[in-house]
């Protein structure tokens, strides 16, 4: 499809029919961004008093709390007020989620369930003005490399391998917006040459997807003697996980393109987007980004208030990932807010006896379904060896472990030998994160693949 038609009827229709007011935020952004720094401190505080007094007469537990804590919404006049509101965490989420939700509130949401990058998954209500704004965000990044809607774009992201109505509607939508799907629960050498082949004749004009996917694919394209240097991709966006500086040169040695980091969470929302000087901007217009507990580097837990959660307000959460702010200005001239860096959330791979690689989500999406299971961890002891330790909220699991434990040979192949251990707790490492995917023979098998 023309990209001009996809960016003036397509795009807006399917917009508009969704309920979203992504333009007007679009058309907003672009303005805001060139704003002063205190001009844009100014406009936080005066949409995040606006969302404290929605929380507090919408909502039950922002009611209770604020009462409690002797608070006042319209009383919170700066930041270093605001940081006196009691965090939220997942475990508020998950115990208190029906007084989380906006009460008499007229708007649509639906419940989105994160990737289980901590072990412990969670799942909070989005409404269409939250969706919107993210959306908003995102484009405004990308039109910093000079992409726009309706372009050219190769999606490299979880997708089943069995497609439902959902699945094959959804399809139709990107063919529409000259976007397509290539599945990250299949990086094993037969499925990236298929991807690459795609990508030498699809030629998009940017390429979104899971960090370490994307490293994964530019690696094998490079040890086969792939180049994309025809003037596309004209940019990559890593996303889902931290990128690190090899991973970078690789993907842009093979791409010929700048690669741009995207940082988020389903349960917070976008919390930065990287422009072409490398600042890695955080949209306050929507977004409050605090660090708490700085060491002295300045690392320490990133908490995030979105302005824009109203069917579930999402203020001052703890997202467990480490970062710092940036207080320098950057040479880009906008006046947003920087992160200096972030730290956490990296993923491994599972190595299926017939050769695929698998994102650690293919696991990661079949356990967080799972009704009452709290946390998980699944360690690959070997190609045909698969332990997962789970620990339940309630009892009578046997029934939940056969289905773990079928579901991973349905995934791996049915040779797989799978053990399922119920433990009441599982240990953080010693950084305190937690790693969800533990691969023993990850890290052997992909070295030929990542050899240059």
């Amino acid at each position: 499809m023309h990209p001009f038609i996809v960016r003036k009827v397509i795009f807006p229709l399917h917009e508009r029919l969704k309920g979203k007011a992504t333009y007007r935020h679009c058309k907003e952004l672009e303005r805001t961004q060139w704003l002063s720094s205190d001009e844009l401190e100014e406009l936080q505080l005066e949409k995040l008093r606006s969302h404290l007094a929605f929380a507090y007469s919408y909502v039950p537990y922002y009611r209770q709390l604020f009462d409690a804590h002797g608070l006042q919404p319209g009383g919170i006049q700066t930041l270093k007020e605001f940081a006196g509101v009691p965090y939220l965490t997942r475990d508020i989420i998950r115990n208190r989620f029906e007084d989380l939700k906006a009460q008499g509130w007229s708007g649509s949401a639906q419940v989105m369930s994160t990737g289980g990058s901590t072990g412990s998954p969670v799942s909070v209500l989005v409404d269409s003005d939250r969706a919107a704004f993210t959306d908003a965000a995102r484009l405004r990044a990308h039109r910093w490399y000079g992409v726009d809607i309706g372009a050219r774009e190769i999606v490299l992201w979880g997708s089943p391998i069995e497609l439902g109505r959902q699945d094959f509607i959804r399809s139709a939508r990107d063919w529409l917006i000259n976007s397509r799907l290539l599945s990250a629960f299949d990086l094993g050498a037969t499925a990236l040459t298929r991807y690459a082949h795609f990508i030498q004749s699809y030629r998009p004009t940017k390429i979104y997807g899971y960090a370490s996917a994307v490293y994964l694919l530019a690696s094998h394209m490079k040890r086969e003697g792939w180049k994309a240097n025809y003037g596309w991709p004209a940019v990559v966006f890593a996303t889902a996980e931290p990128l690190f500086d090899f991973q970078r040169s690789v993907i842009e040695s093979v791409f010929a393109c700048p690669v741009a980091v995207e940082y988020g969470a389903r349960d917070a929302g976008l919390m930065a987007n990287q422009c072409p000087h490398g600042g890695l901007h955080v949209p306050c217009e929507g977004m409050v980004v605090e660090i708490d507990g700085p060491n002295g580097e300045g690392l320490g837990e990133i908490v995030v208030t979105n302005l824009y959660s109203k069917a579930m307000p999402i203020i001052r959460y703890r997202t467990g990932d480490l970062g710092e702010i940036d207080p320098t200005p950057c040479p880009c001239g906008r006046g947003l807010p920087r992160l200096k860096r972030v730290e956490g959330r990296r993923t491994d791979f599972i190595i299926a006896p017939d050769g695929r690689v698998l994102h650690a989500l293919a696991v990661i999406y079949i356990l967080r379904e799972i009704p009452g299971l709290k946390e998980f961890r699944v360690v690959q002891e070997s190609i045909t060896q698969i332990t997962a330790q789970v620990v339940f909220e309630d009892g009578s699991p046997e029934q939940r472990c056969d289905f773990i434990s079928s579901s991973l040979r349905r995934l791996l192949g049915n040779e797989v030998e799978v053990k399922v251990e119920v433990v009441a707790a599982l240990p953080r490492v010693a950084s305190g994160k937690f790693r969800y995917v533990i691969s023993k023979v990850a890290d052997q098998h992909l070295r030929s693949v990542v050899t240059n």
